[in-house]
């Protein structure tokens, strides 16, 4: 059994734009059992909403320092889907594509004029009801890890 993921769910906690008169929404704490790639040992991180529309921040909740910049993948990029199997959702506790949200990792580019790029061949999945979380390595994905992202950082 398999289903697919296309556009992020909606989650009045994080997703919702808030108004202008509201509190900020509270951070998501999200835990990766087997880490990230490459760093296996960051497991606990704080997920919340960053400035852009569609962009979020992972922050550890144990190094201080060690962020990433997420992004809503599917309005950047046309085609782009997700499916997980049976494993993958036992993996992060989830019964249904309403509970996950795919979020991409963004490399800023080192140069002012450069382009961000979406690592979208290594999604995060994260159940935003239970805060479990893990990425995933797309093996057929035709998406790769810095496709270039049509966005204005000054915006």
């Amino acid at each position: 059994m398999s289903i697919a993921v296309t556009p992020a769910p909606t989650t009045p906690s994080l997703f919702d734009e808030a108004d202008a008169d509201q509190s900020p929404i509270a951070p998501i704490r999200v835990e990766f059992a087997d880490g990230l790639i490459g760093l296996p040992e960051q497991r606990a991180f704080l997920l919340s909403r960053a400035a852009a529309p569609g962009t979020f921040w992972l922050e550890s909740t144990e190094y201080e320092g060690l962020a990433f910049l997420l992004v809503d993948p599917f309005p950047f990029f046309d085609g782009y889907s997700v499916e997980l199997d049976s494993a993958q959702l036992r993996d992060v506790l989830a019964d249904a594509p309403s509970d996950i949200a795919v979020l991409a990792i963004v490399t800023l580019p080192l140069e002012p004029d450069g382009v961000c790029t979406a690592n979208l061949q290594a999604p995060l999945a994260i159940n935003l009801r239970t805060g479990r979380a893990r990425q995933i390595v797309l093996t057929h994905a035709d998406f790769g890890t810095r496709c270039p992202l049509a966005w204005d950082l000054a915006a």
